[in-house]
Formats: C-alpha cells, structure tokens, sequence
C-alpha cells in the first residue's frame, strides 16, 4: 500500500478571507474553509485572481446598497 505524501505549503499572506500559500510546484489562493480556489505557476497569478475577486465583491456590494437605497425613496 502506497503512503499519501505531504504538500508543504508555506503562507504567503491573507486579503479578506483569501489565503495564498506557496507551494511545492507553485502557488495557490485558498478560501477560508481550505478549499483551493486558483492554482497557477507564479504567484502574480494568484495576485490577479484575488484582486478580481475582491473588485467582483465590492461591485456587487455597490449594486446591492443602490438597490436598496433606492427601494427606500
């Protein structure tokens, strides 16, 4: 029976609940339940992938406050 070997991941840094770690054969940006969300070769990649995802959610936050705002008036 074959041993499962270990992935060394190192943390790299954290911004708002996404986590980007180094790993053995590259990078990846997990979730806060540990779910990997992107894997990518460089981690200006990862970087990328986070930003997107952060200007995803503010925009939808904006969106989300307009309706109501105006659903008030």
């Amino acid at each position: 029976m074959r041993m499962p070997t270990l992935k060394i991941e190192k943390f790299i840094y954290m911004a708002d609940g996404f986590y980007v770690y180094k790993m053995e054969d590259g990078y990846a940006v997990k979730d806060q339940f540990g779910y990997t969300l992107k894997t990518a070769k460089t981690v200006k990649t990862c970087e990328r992938y986070v930003q997107q995802q952060l200007q995803e959610r503010r925009a939808a936050e904006r969106y989300a406050i307009e309706k109501i705002n105006k659903s008030k008036v």
